[in-house]
């Protein structure tokens, strides 16, 4: 039976019948742990320097993520040099991709989501509780804040926000032991759920994964794609727009191409029309291109739904149901924040129900009396017991933070049922900025209980772990990474398990990189003097959100509740009619994105890719949409190397950059 939310694309092209899978070099996971420092001290610089003062391309954020994958084409080129002055140099195409995979999966955990929202939670608590003891924070949540969890010295809080100190690491060491722990353990966990799930998603529901398809073709023997001259237009076009408009910015007389975020709201200004809100218009080259890849009935929900969410709006503001544009995130019609959260763990309920058979063999297997010599039973034992461990570390360490065991559990729970659906997603609609819902895990527990339901230490403790867990913004996650590294090995040939332990060594090795990376950048430039303010104060909002929650306890929320409740229904409806009816055009995924930030900037791009798919097909059928895909290969190619470069630049000069993927 097909799966509820499988697209049922073409079979994946997997290792050859025959040939056993290759092993993990010991050069590649050296080169990897190499590349991936230098590409965390990269993220840092650009984000938090050139990203406050001087503009940036995010490194980190977008599904195929920018650094690891310029790092990719900078090493396939340099393969052609090593060909003829020296073939032993070589690396070969399962290097390339374990290289690829060990940065991927490591440095996402460097930027937005990840460390960059992290750390200034560490520091925030106790630094704006003494520089504004009128908010009363040291009264409200401070003496539940454990000495271990938080930087509580004078002399660090103040060389991290005012700058111009030298990082004096002892000071820090007790956090950075604590908090590199818990997220190793957290992507070790996520990896193991990924391992449970990966051979259903892979090889029975065959998703699609296209934000593997251009770094798979990057590492073929020969790199046949770097003599496409489609793919050479396309790179050549968008890479020379990234350049151009990094030049627009620095010389004002040159015009600037406009590709980012143009707001149509002002054309709709009256009522009941003005209800539509925020209505960005973008032209992404890079989202375009990922776009194409995707199945007809995927692209097309993925714009469809966005466009319902504002026909929705309408709705509200005709029949007086709403408030119009106002309301936003708040308790009316049509919830939209709230509906986005039930769509994730709708998705997330059909997801494993379609996965059950499958989940119920692996656990078997792991628990056989008689353990089986086949590897991949050796796999699925170690996975589950990884899951299993790791969620009790998990759980130990949120329950001695301060919160209450069953608090502790539901929200560990929900982080992961959360994640399962991100993922899904990515694997099928290559989610161009992984973007979670705005209603987290954490808020979802106020919502359904309200915030007076709960102790203050578990309100204090959770504030702490959400932004561990990536919740603020599902962009610093491991987990979509590790299943594109599982779908890499799998088309490339490399052990799944040698392969998991490459993203173990990369991950622990690079948090601890990363993480003391990270304190001396905001050490030198000050949190709050000369780096991106919008970072160093994520950690201050979520305790203004906390503080809040305390002063004025928020009762249960039954619009919330309404919305949530919508969300899921309506997902496992779609979920059902894709199952039960091959010619149903609307696919679960599109209504899941369709009221996250993701979906603001990508209906456009993928409303041309779809118009562009089905324009090709219909003109030459599959034969001329796969002699097209170069084109969009090159689309994504130029976007991220004109913007991986230029910033590359602006860490060196004093040029400004222009972002070319947000």
């Amino acid at each position: 039976m097909v799966s509820p939310v499988s697209t049922r694309p073409e079979e994946p092209k997997s290792a050859p019948p025959g040939k056993e899978p290759a092993g993990v070099t010991l050069r590649a996971i050296v080169l990897g742990l190499l590349i991936t420092a230098l590409i965390d001290l990269w993220i840092h610089y650009a984000e938090l320097v050139l990203g406050g003062m001087r503009g940036h391309t995010a490194l980190a954020n977008t599904s195929i993520p920018v650094g690891a994958f310029d790092v990719l084409f900078a090493l396939v080129i340099l393969n052609f040099g090593l060909r003829k002055i020296s073939p032993r140099l070589q690396l070969s195409s399962t290097e390339l991709l374990t290289i690829y995979v060990m940065c991927a999966v490591s440095t996402v955990l460097s930027s937005s989501g990840g460390l960059h929202f992290l750390i200034p939670t560490i520091t925030a608590a106790h630094y704006f509780a003494a520089a504004n003891p009128e908010s009363g924070w040291a009264g409200l949540f401070l003496r539940f804040v454990p000495k271990w969890i938080a930087q509580s010295n004078p002399d660090a809080l103040k060389a991290f926000y005012a700058g111009g100190a030298h990082l004096n690491l002892h000071l820090w060491a007790k956090q950075l032991v604590v908090w590199s722990g818990f997220l190793i353990v957290f992507a070790c966990t996520t990896l193991c759920l990924t391992m449970i799930l990966r051979k259903q998603w892979i090889d029975r529901e065959h998703l699609p994964f296209p934000t593997v398809a251009l770094p798979l073709e990057l590492a073929k023997e020969g790199t046949p794609i770097l003599g496409n001259r489609l793919f050479w237009i396309g790179t050549v076009l968008t890479f020379t727009i990234a350049v151009w408009n990094t030049l627009s910015l620095n010389y004002p007389a040159m015009p600037h191409i406009n590709l980012r975020a143009t707001d149509l709201s002002s054309t709709f200004a009256n009522p009941p029309w003005n209800a539509v809100g925020y209505l960005p218009v973008t032209f992404f080259p890079f989202a375009i291109g990922i776009g194409y890849l995707l199945s007809t009935e995927v692209v097309f929900s993925c714009w469809f739904f966005y466009l319902f969410s504002k026909a929705e709006a309408i709705f509200g503001s005709v029949s007086g149901l709403s408030t119009g544009p106002a309301a936003g995130l708040q308790s009316a019609f049509p919830w939209p924040s709230y509906q986005c959260a039930g769509a994730f763990l709708g998705l997330a309920g059909a997801t494993l129900w379609a996965a059950r058979s499958h989940i119920r063999s692996v656990f078997t297997a792991a628990f056989a009396s008689k353990l089986s010599a086949d590897a991949e039973a050796r796999e699925y034992r170690n996975a589950v017991l990884g899951l299993i461990f790791g969620m009790l570390g998990l759980l130990t360490f949120a329950v001695i933070s301060g919160a209450a065991l069953p608090v502790a559990f539901v929200f560990m729970a929900l982080v992961l049922a959360y994640l399962v659906a991100a993922t899904r997603i990515r694997a099928e609609t290559g989610n161009a900025w992984p973007v979670g819902p705005e209603v987290d895990a954490f808020r979802l527990l106020i919502m359904v209980g309200g915030s007076g339901a709960f102790r203050t230490s578990d309100l204090t403790a959770l504030t702490y772990v959400r932004a561990a867990t990536a919740q603020q913004d599902f962009r610093g996650v491991c987990m979509p990474h590790e299943l594109d590294g599982f779908k890499i090995g799998d088309s490339g040939g490399i052990k799944p398990g040698k392969l998991a332990g490459a993203m173990v060594i990369a991950v622990t090795f690079g948090v601890v990189v990363s993480f003391i990376i990270a304190l001396f950048v905001w050490t030198k430039y000050g949190a709050l003097a000369k780096t991106d303010t919008w970072r160093s104060m994520m950690g201050k909002t979520s305790f203004d959100r906390l503080a809040t929650w305390l002063k004025v306890p928020q009762p249960p929320d039954t619009g919330g509740m309404t919305g949530f409740s919508i969300g899921v229904i309506f997902t496992l409806f779609l979920a059902y009619m894709r199952m039960r009816y091959v010619w149903w055009p609307f696919h679960p995924v599109g209504y899941c994105m369709s009221n996250t930030a993701t979906a603001y900037n990508i209906w456009m791009p993928f409303f041309i890719a779809w118009l562009a798919k089905v324009c090709i097909t219909r003109a030459g059928g599959m034969k001329l949409y796969r002699q097209m895909m170069p084109l969009f290969f090159g689309f994504i190619a130029g976007d991220f190397l004109g913007g991986g470069l230029t910033t590359l630049i602006g860490c060196f000069t004093n040029i400004s950059v222009w972002p070319t993927n947000w």
